[in-house]
């Protein structure tokens, strides 16, 4: 039985709590921080605390919409925000890998090339490619090599560069240097239209927010207006009708985190 309960607490702790956010934070790369998460719980409570009380006469409604927003805000938009932006910077550094390669391939054999161009780049990338040349020391081929590079990184474009490598490292040829250049340019129009796509994205996910805000700020406005209908109503089933919908709210503006956190245009492809 307690084997069970605790099975339970971890499995909501992994779904709603530090879990999430440490599952978050080993994915962008960084080193999970309980303080972190506990001090912007905090903050974000208080301030949500204050500004529900103004909406709800009832101290337990207030707790409770301000405990279940707060888990909701750290989760769902802080830390997505986060691994959009480390997903931006692991695409830049990929552009950086591409195009140093396609410069350096012009003096340089591909293995030389590819130590010359960790000189470039940051970590993760650098720390991966490293690990490339380890593979081709202990004498895999370049296309093995690089095979559990291009799965982490699922860009089509990647993975094409690099099995090219493999292609002009076994055969040799003339137009190799025109070739990894003409892929280097698909790479930097995709990370131009990427940047254009997540523009607009923003600008677009302003705006929702923005009219969310002056929605759930309506109440606020009623009570200013008409305190004593307002608080007849809230004392009544008023305070139901307002949880629901802020939780309606909620999973709405969930829905729309998703669709923003989708910034794929075509790039993705290993294999």
């Amino acid at each position: 039985m307690k084997n069970k309960i605790k099975k339970l607490l971890d499995r909501l702790n992994n779904i709603f709590f530090f879990g999430k956010y440490k599952k978050a934070y080993s994915y962008i790369n960084q080193k999970s921080d309980l303080k972190e998460y506990i001090s912007k719980f905090i903050v974000i409570f208080i301030i949500l605390n204050i500004a529900l009380s103004i909406i709800f006469p009832n101290i337990f409604n207030t707790i409770f919409l301000s405990f279940v927003m707060t888990i909701f805000f750290i989760n769902e938009i802080i830390l997505n925000s986060k691994k959009l932006n480390y997903e931006n910077y692991i695409l830049s550094q990929l552009t950086i890998y591409i195009s140093q390669m396609a410069m350096l391939i012009n003096y340089n054999n591909i293995y030389s090339s590819i130590k010359e161009a960790t000189k470039f780049l940051e970590d993760s990338i650098k720390s991966d490619l490293e690990k490339v040349i380890r593979n081709i020391d202990s004498g895999k081929t370049i296309l093995e090599s690089f095979n559990e590079f291009n799965e982490k990184y699922n860009n089509k474009i990647v993975t094409l560069f690099n099995q090219t490598l493999e292609l002009f490292d076994e055969h040799g040829n003339s137009d190799a240097n025109t070739v990894l250049h003409l892929i280097s340019e698909e790479m930097n129009m995709l990370k131009i239209k990427k940047d254009k796509f997540l523009k607009y994205k923003k600008e677009w996910r302003l705006n929702f927010y923005v009219v969310v805000f002056l929605c759930l700020a309506m109440p606020i406005i009623l009570k200013w207006m008409i305190p004593t209908i307002y608080l007849a109503f809230m004392y009544s089933f008023g305070k139901w009708v307002m949880t629901g919908i802020f939780l309606v709210n909620l999973f709405i503006i969930k829905k729309t985190e998703a669709i923003y956190r989708n910034q794929s245009i075509g790039e993705g492809g290993s294999r």
